[in-house]
């Protein structure tokens, strides 16, 4: 049996956090990433897709995500695609997954805890009932009485305790599982893609959703020879933007050409996103180079998140040459230079950058 085995599409997710058209953008390339996945479903000959959970962000979306999705997965054309609900979408009467009506191609939505056959075994979906549950999903399991088919389970949830806390939701079991006899447990809700053994993989999102995800953008191949042998999994990137967080120290103005031959060398600028954490000290004329270049890649970018609150500018005899004023504007500078107070310093780095628009 070989599977696609995918999770936390998160289709209809707001990105609130990006501005403007960016957002839509990014938006609309989550179902173009589907259907990148059904090209490789189509490439690989797979017997199924399964994708394990959260396929919409939450289930209040709007009709035109639910349109949207729907003419994504039409394009699996005749490849059976399992649809769990997860803790985003979970099968409540407001489900999204109900929403989509009637289902093109060979789609699923495993709202019902019972087998699906498929061509070469069966998929038992563990489907959440409520967002946050204490209750076990894969309970309902059976243990396995035979060995002729593949075993497959599709589950959404915590395998592993990532947090201190000796209790929390939607909690799976996945040893017992397998002790069950199944061959493989598809797992969904972790961001990044992750093996808790060979036998239990988490696929992670296909596109990130935020900075902090770790190994976010793929999808996972999975063969499985026959019944009880270890699945042969094959990790493929399918994501379209990058999401990178960088620290660079400032060590001086020169560093700054180093920044720019950074940024100069990210690929697919207009599908980065990139958190920039900044520190050193620098000259006024430097800083105002560096605000600079923050403007220019904070257009070319679809995101530039930058913190830059460790980064100082202390003034150079000749940038203080190149800020003089007579009366007032003379005393104001005069203060500013001389204060400790980082609202001072603020403010004679953009008398610096006024003085060199003007000059």
């Amino acid at each position: 049996m070989k599977l696609l085995h995918t999770a936390d599409w998160q289709l209809g997710l707001r990105l609130n956090f990006v501005p403007g058209e960016q957002a839509a953008r990014l938006r609309a390339q989550r179902f173009d990433t589907v259907r990148h996945l059904a090209e490789l479903a189509r490439e690989h000959a797979v017997d199924a897709v399964v994708v394990a959970g959260d396929v919409f962000d939450d289930n209040g979306v709007g009709a035109d995500s639910i349109q949207q999705a729907r003419d994504a997965l039409r394009t699996f054309g005749d490849i059976p695609v399992v649809l769990l609900p997860g803790n985003h979408d979970p099968a409540t009467p407001d489900s999204a997954l109900a929403r989509l009506g009637e289902l093109p191609g060979a789609v699923h939505v495993a709202t019902a805890r019972e087998a699906i056959s498929l061509a070469g075994g069966e998929v038992y979906p563990c489907p959440l009932t409520s967002r946050h549950t204490y209750e076990d999903a894969a309970d309902w399991l059976p243990e396995r009485s035979d060995r002729d088919k593949v075993r497959v389970v599709v589950a959404h949830g915590g395998a592993l305790q990532f947090g201190e806390e000796t209790e929390a939701p939607n909690r799976l079991d996945v040893d017992r599982m397998l002790a069950r006899g199944y061959d493989y447990v598809a797992l969904g809700d972790w961001h990044g893609t992750f093996e808790v053994n060979a036998r239990a993989w988490y696929a992670g999102a296909p596109e990130a959703t935020r900075f902090k995800e770790k190994r976010p953008g793929n999808a996972l191949l999975v063969e499985i020879a026959e019944p009880g042998s270890t699945p042969a999994v094959e990790v493929i990137p399918v994501a379209r933007t990058q999401w990178l967080t960088e620290e660079v120290e400032l060590a001086g103005d020169d560093d700054i050409d180093h920044l720019a031959e950074q940024l100069d060398a990210l690929p697919e600028k207009s599908w980065t996103l990139l958190e920039l954490t900044l520190r050193g000290e620098l000259s006024l004329a430097g800083r105002a180079r560096l605000d600079e270049l923050i403007e220019d890649y904070t257009e070319r970018l679809a995101l530039l998140r930058v913190r830059e609150d460790a980064v100082s500018a202390a003034p150079t005899p000749e940038d203080l040459a190149a800020l003089h004023g007579e009366g007032y504007l003379g005393r104001a500078i005069a203060a500013l230079r001389d204060s400790e107070d980082p609202v001072d310093a603020d403010a004679l780095r953009m008398l610096y950058r006024l003085s060199q628009e003007v000059a």
